[in-house]
């Protein structure tokens, strides 16, 4: 199947205003394909697609998909009617994965993939790549800056895309360079073990290395390290990394950076707007793939670039209080969000994260427990179901609290709503101490702390 057998169909999204399914409908509709589709609720995600001209239907049920001649979604969407209803009728039904291979098909396709860090990567890299005429489309699972939505559509043979393993997806797609940014205990619920997990990339990148795609790895990370396959660049500081990071220099608002390359060639002080050492390796990866390509980066193509909404996005600052708002809620990234705010001038600093998922939160409790401990002013608010439900012996956010505070000295604060959290927020605000404050997770944290800001910042 590919794009032209989608033109004369129906075709219909369930989950569409998730980041990742939102873009495929964007690309779908400029190509001509009738797109319709429906989720739980919306969110800015919908602004976008009605602007389109895409029909969003809020709730799941099963005369969504009457008349529709095939039918795409979101792996986060479980037991749904609409997807049930497709089987019954015998509708053709497919994941994300199906139409992303659509979009892909006889192209020059560039994926990013790992646990942490595909966003990022794949919005700089792509944002250069336009900016040095290559023209790419790009899908990211984040709103870049540079065009205020997930997807920049262009007519282009060149796609620079991120590729999600939550469920497998990258598993499924053939591309000419893969970048593979780190692998972490994530997306367990799916995987059942770190193992499992790792036992499928290795597969995955055994798979394209036989069929000549041009590998980039992270060579400090402790799995990707120890893959040893032909046709493959490593980027990290560690020295025998083809690929050297070095003179690494930090602050809250850039990062610089040196690096030698596999053809001798070095990267002086190259600088990002990106802040953390985290974003080195993003950068780094970056950096590798323009290398191979055989394409000069210019200090103004890097520093162009204006970031992603929800990473260390900095809503702005009501008298001497600045809110940042943050996606991280893998223990993993909020140890990396901690270092990073520490980089910040201002005396008080508060951590406020909202737990995403019970099961996440219990199957890497102990990592919680053991990277939070570290953060001296913490706000835990009650967790994020995501549509989960609370089984009988797991650990919530109050535990969390009560666990972490029978060894801290500065106690952690649990909030059990929104609107203690707003109250204290307020209170910030009116110590006229210089602070800064920054919200981190996946769920509602982030909508609800920029109505709080748009609401108050005029007072």
């Amino acid at each position: 199947m590919d794009i032209k057998n989608l033109i004369n169909k129906s075709v219909h999204i369930v989950g569409i205003n998730g980041i990742g399914m939102s873009a495929l409908a964007v690309y779908l509709k400029n190509k001509g394909v009738k797109v319709s589709g429906s989720d739980i609720s919306e969110n800015y995600n919908t602004k976008v697609l009605k602007k389109y001209g895409i029909k969003v239907v809020i709730g799941h049920k099963y005369s969504n998909i009457n008349g529709k001649d095939i039918i795409f979604f979101s792996s986060a969407i479980k037991n749904n009617p609409e997807v049930l209803r497709a089987k019954k009728l015998k509708i053709p039904h497919y994941g994300r994965s199906k139409l992303l291979q659509i979009i892909c098909k006889n192209k020059f396709v560039i994926c990013v993939s790992g646990s942490h860090g595909k966003t990022t990567t794949t919005s700089l890299l792509g944002h250069i790549l336009d900016k040095k005429g290559l023209n790419p489309i790009i899908i990211s699972g984040g709103i870049m800056k540079n065009y205020g939505q997930n997807i920049h559509l262009t007519d282009s043979e060149f796609v620079v895309v991120e590729a999600d393993e939550s469920d497998g997806t990258v598993f499924k797609l053939r591309p000419n360079y893969l970048i593979y940014l780190n692998l972490d205990s994530e997306h367990l619920d799916f995987y059942k073990t770190l193992k499992n997990l790792q036992n499928k990339v290795k597969s995955y990148l055994e798979i394209l290395n036989k069929k000549n795609t041009k590998i980039f790895l992270n060579g400090d990370d402790n799995f990707l390290k120890n893959i040893k396959l032909k046709n493959v660049i490593k980027f990290g500081f560690k020295k025998n990394n083809i690929n050297n990071i070095y003179n690494l220099k930090l602050s809250h608002k850039f990062l610089k950076l040196d690096m030698n390359s596999i053809n001798n060639k070095k990267y002086l002080n190259i600088s990002s707007n990106l802040i953390g050492a985290h974003n080195a390796y993003n950068v780094a990866a970056v950096i590798s793939v323009l290398n191979e390509l055989g394409i000069n980066i210019k200090q103004k193509d890097l520093l162009s670039f204006k970031g992603i909404n929800r990473r260390m996005n900095l809503l702005g600052k009501i008298k001497n209080t600045s809110f940042i708002d943050d996606y991280a809620h893998h223990p993993s990234e909020l140890e990396k969000l901690f270092e990073t705010l520490k980089l910040f001038p201002q005396t008080n600093k508060y951590l406020i994260i909202e737990p995403h998922r019970y099961s996440r939160l219990n199957l890497l409790y102990n990592k919680y427990l053991e990277v939070l401990a570290k953060v001296d002013n913490l706000v835990v608010l009650e967790t994020y179901a995501a549509g989960e439900f609370f089984k009988k012996g797991w650990k919530n956010s109050k535990d969390l609290v009560n666990d972490l505070n029978i060894s801290k000295i500065k106690k952690t604060i649990y909030m059990s709503d929104y609107q203690e959290l707003f109250d204290f927020f307020d209170r910030q605000i009116k110590s006229k101490k210089n602070s800064v404050l920054v919200c981190a997770g996946a769920g509602t944290i982030s909508k609800e702390l920029i109505n709080y800001y748009e609401t108050r910042k005029y007072k």
